[in-house]
């Protein structure tokens, strides 16, 4: 996967040491933005540096690609992510998931760093499937999926925590897109 990638109001990129500032105030402690994840609110800063670290060391691994959403200003404003869902060889069947900060949402600039995103998984040779999965509340993520030519496949029950609605697991729906016939 390139660690970069350019919409048309967008820098997609790997995270790097300082973005911890950005994605502290702009998403990491809102729980708005975090309302459907399967993590809480960071408390401090070096909760937010840690997430980063790690997700910096998964792209040396090859075990999941984040990619930060930059603004040509330069502030990183969300974030997209891949995770493979085979770690024994080829992945061919990513998870995809994918936040913005509160006071960027209804711009679409979550759809075009998605469609981005996207288009590179399908350009590698393995990827043949990319699913998600939406917290059956999660409305307006549903229609983003589905504006991306997401299918709706189904209900998971009881599949996944999100801490910031409930202790107990929550029912999700998987939303999945395949590789167009011939690419």
């Amino acid at each position: 996967m390139k660690r970069m990638l350019h919409t048309e109001r967008l820098r997609l990129r790997a995270p790097q040491p300082g973005d911890e500032h950005a994605a502290f105030d702009g998403w990491a402690q809102d729980p708005d933005v975090l309302r459907y994840l399967g993590w809480r609110p960071h408390g401090a800063i070096a909760d937010t540096r840690t997430q980063l670290d790690w997700d910096q060391a998964r792209w040396l691994k090859r075990s999941a690609w984040t990619w930060l959403l930059v603004e040509p200003r330069g502030a990183a404003i969300g974030l997209v992510q891949l995770i493979p869902q085979r770690f024994d060889g080829p992945a061919h069947h990513l998870r995809l998931g994918y936040l913005l900060a509160r006071g960027q949402w209804g711009r679409g600039l979550m759809r075009e760093a998605v469609a981005a995103v996207l288009s590179e998984a399908f350009a590698q040779t393995p990827v043949w499937r990319i699913d998600a999965l939406c917290d059956v509340d999660n409305h307006a993520s549903a229609r983003l999926l589905h504006a991306l030519g997401f299918a709706h496949e189904g209900v998971l029950r009881r599949h996944s925590l999100h801490p910031n609605v409930s202790a107990e697991p929550r029912d999700v729906t998987v939303h999945a897109r395949l590789r167009p016939d011939g690419a």
